[in-house]
């Protein structure tokens, strides 16, 4: 009887994948599967019955994050998907394994450990992964299991052509809502805190900016190096040194706003009545500043769920074509925003600044 190395070779696939479908295992293409059911009966092997892959086989999945600091799980946004998609998982009585990447420089430094558990049929890969680095994950997963084609989903994050599902935020929607938003309130000199290179990011950039033009305003962008608390305040000292007529702020997520709300009550100038401000994805902090804050809302918990759906479908039926999965936004009106000064002069720029403020705008 020949065993099942010459199966494999015959077949011209890893071993892993002869062990996957001889068991009746997820993760496998239907033409593969067929090559080696016809190899494994040529050769002598009783060709197991065949079961349709379904919910119940799948008894393992895995989730990949990118590493942010101090801790992924602490990320306000990216938390709240993570639970979504263990409760998703527990509810379906399916295992789920959690790492976060090592990469560096766009690159993937070491393989996450979840990736020698073969129970694992599929993986979701959460928030702004390079192409670089998901191709090397498959290709380490193929050279270890032999899963040409390993099911994925990535969340928060999409890479045009490729094969991969994906589920993402409407940013262009949730961008032209906060623009529409302040135009109606009489704003004019609307002024967006930017952020990092991050597929959603640049979305809602290019979206304000063109709603912007729409409305025959001229679109002014300030970039700073990330979404943390500490860039909308690094921000905000920039925008008192370059844009003084600024009535309205639009941050680029609702981290970056908490920052900037902070610096603005620091400097003593009154939000809204002086200058307004809106975030972005409404996570729980959103309620708890002061003011409270005006963001676009985006249902994460939603995003964990349809997640783990696109998954498990693309374990049962690999050779589908991809889906991207938009999830919608809502305008959350809350006390950040309000119309502008009757006498449309910014009061942004005549805020006494305090000389550690201007120090920090310089830097």
């Amino acid at each position: 009887m020949s065993n099942t190395r010459k199966v494999a070779e015959l077949a011209d696939v890893s071993i892993g994948t002869v062990s996957r479908v001889l068991n009746n295992k997820p993760g496998v293409s239907e033409p593969t599967r067929q090559r080696v059911l016809a190899v494994a009966q040529e050769l002598g092997y009783a060709a197991p019955k065949r079961v349709p892959v379904g919910r119940s086989q799948i008894t393992h999945l895995g989730l990949l994050i990118r590493p942010t600091e101090p801790d992924p799980i602490s990320n306000p946004f990216y938390s709240d998907i993570y639970h979504s998609v263990e409760q998703s998982c527990r509810d379906l009585q399916i295992n789920l394994s959690f790492s976060a990447l090592d990469m560096a420089g766009g690159r993937l430094r070491s393989l996450p450990v979840l990736t020698n558990d073969e129970r694992i049929g599929g993986l979701i890969l959460v928030g702004a992964i390079p192409e670089a680095v998901i191709e090397s994950l498959l290709r380490a997963l193929h050279a270890r299991h032999g899963n040409n084609g390993f099911p994925l989903v990535l969340v928060d994050n999409f890479i045009p052509r490729s094969a991969w599902d994906a589920v993402v935020i409407d940013n262009v929607s949730g961008a032209a809502l906060s623009v529409e938003m302040l135009t109606k309130q009489g704003h004019s000199h609307i002024t967006l805190i930017g952020g990092p290179d991050h597929p959603s990011i640049v979305e809602r950039t290019n979206t304000y900016a063109q709603t912007m033009r729409q409305n025959g305003l001229q679109p002014v962008v300030v970039f700073a190096d990330g979404l943390d608390p500490q860039d909308g305040e690094a921000a905000v000292g920039e925008i008192l040194r370059k844009q003084p007529t600024t009535t309205a702020i639009i941050c680029s997520n609702d981290s970056q706003a908490v920052g900037a709300l902070r610096r603005l009550n620091e400097l003593g100038c009154a939000v809204p009545e002086e200058v307004s401000v809106v975030g972005f994805d409404d996570i729980a902090m959103a309620e708890l500043t002061l003011p409270r804050l005006t963001t676009i809302r985006v249902d994460r918990v939603a995003m964990g769920r349809l997640a783990v759906e696109l998954l498990l479908n693309r374990i049962r039926t690999p050779e589908r074509a991809p889906i991207k999965s938009v999830v919608g936004v809502t305008l959350v009106e809350r006390d950040s925003v309000c119309p502008p000064r009757s006498d449309g002069i910014a009061k942004i720029g005549t805020v006494p600044t305090p000389s550690h403020a201007l120090a920090e705008s310089r830097a």
